[in-house]
């Protein structure tokens, strides 16, 4: 399967293109899109900033914000590296199933409809409704979950249900150690008189 018939099967035909990609695993291909399509969405999120007079204040001007990109993108690619090994992790850890590098091809892949949410952001605030960029944008991110869930079911060969519970596990996980660490300080504070 070629890069273009994979892009094209990713957003027509996504579980069998996924299921290619979890078998195969050509991962020199997969971080070259994961990387085209960060670094397409951090320009044009740079013009929406431009747009936005309350937010452009925020943002560095010059090239500093180029040396925040370079991070951003190195960020990134950790922390898909760090999700693919995670999610891997606890699937054989629950499931007794782990295919970590075609996880992270699939992950990689699964990134590309996200490249439509910003632009068409950017051609609703020139337009004036925003409010409807905010709305497709939204939408790309919500069709890149629902790839996300995909990509765990086909890579690591689970039911649907088993998918998603992998999915939001991770962070349900942080939550419940956010809130028993504030319980814990809550209790070891002392008692405020009055």
């Amino acid at each position: 399967m070629s890069l273009i018939d994979t892009i094209y099967g990713i957003f027509f035909d996504p579980v069998p293109t996924l299921q290619y990609l979890a078998r195969e695993k050509p991962l020199l291909p997969g971080l070259l899109v994961y990387l085209v399509v960060f670094v397409f969405n951090l320009i044009i999120n740079r013009g929406l900033t431009t747009l936005d007079s309350e937010i452009a204040g925020f943002i560095p001007d010059g090239n500093f914000i180029w040396v925040f990109a370079g991070l951003g993108v190195i960020l990134s690619f950790f922390i898909l590296a760090l999700t693919a090994g995670l999610l891997s992790l606890l699937s054989e850890i629950f499931y007794q199933r782990g295919n970590a590098s075609g996880l992270l091809v699939c992950l990689s892949f699964a990134v590309i409809p996200g490249a439509l949410g910003p632009p068409l952001q950017y051609g609703a605030t020139l337009l004036g409704v925003s409010w409807l960029g905010v709305i497709l944008s939204l939408l790309a991110v919500i069709w890149v979950l629902v790839l996300q869930v995909l990509s765990l079911r086909e890579a690591l060969e689970l039911q649907t249900g088993q998918a998603v519970l992998l999915f939001i596990l991770p962070g349900l996980l942080v939550v419940l150690l956010l809130l028993g660490l504030i319980f814990i300080i809550a209790q070891t504070m002392p008692s405020f008189p009055g």
